[in-house]
């Protein structure tokens, strides 16, 4: 699967770095969790964010894995072929890897205590108002696929406050059922979505933040390769 790199166009191009921001945002918020009540930082490791943390009382240990890959030093590969999981055009736009926000993300050696690889893409109207309408999607391959819900709760907790920190915060959660898979929404005050799906018995973490009327990340979700 050949992927399109993401162009970078004067009229979307403050809102490519903000979304740059989000996203490198979303892995420092996991940095700088606090451990449990009374503990210092650090004390009770939890999932990481794009990979999800945990700021509450209960952040369960480490998996094993991830005890694993902090001991070896290991890295986060850059791999572009994780979009070959999610659909290379929404609504008529090319999804386009952008390997300039990947890289950025996967500096955080937060990240490497969950995820062995990492592919964040974007699409993006450019006939729209200030690039109103646009998705911006990351696939994680996880280092332990075995990782059970209470990992992904926090997961996707931790993602959609940091997510929805410049909308308004997070203001519902659902879940719908898409393709026999379900998939978890969350809604944010000011009208973006998050939504999140696991996928290779466990191992692939698609989440995408949306935003715009034309609900791109939702059809990122419908297009997932069977």
């Amino acid at each position: 699967m050949q992927l399109a790199r993401v162009r970078s166009p004067a009229r979307v191009r403050r809102t490519t770095r903000l979304l740059v921001i989000t996203v490198t945002g979303l892995l420092a918020a996991c940095g700088s969790a606090a451990g449990p009540a009374g503990q210092p930082s650090g004390s009770s490791a939890a999932p990481s964010t794009l990979v999800a943390a945990s700021a509450t009382t209960s952040a369960r240990p480490a998996s094993s894995a991830a005890a694993a890959s902090r001991a070896s030093g290991a890295a986060v590969a850059i791999d572009p072929e994780l979009l070959s999981f999610v659909p290379a055009q929404v609504d008529g736009l090319a999804l386009a890897f952008d390997p300039e926000t990947t890289a950025r993300v996967t500096e955080d050696p937060a990240l490497a205590r969950d995820a062995s690889g990492l592919a964040i893409g974007i699409a993006v109207d450019p006939a729209s108002s200030d690039a109103a309408e646009l998705t911006v999607v990351s696939v994680i391959r996880l280092r332990d696929p075995t990782v059970d819900e209470a990992w992904f709760r926090t997961y996707r907790d931790t993602y959609d406050k940091s997510a929805c920190g410049s909308a308004g915060g997070v203001s519902g959660h659902a879940e719908t059922t898409i393709n026999a898979r379900i998939v978890f929404v969350a809604t944010c005050a000011g009208g973006a979505f998050v939504y999140h799906v696991r996928l290779v018995d466990g191992a692939i973490v698609v989440s995408a933040l949306s935003v715009g009327s034309r609900r791109l990340g939702l059809k990122v979700m419908e297009g997932i390769k069977p």
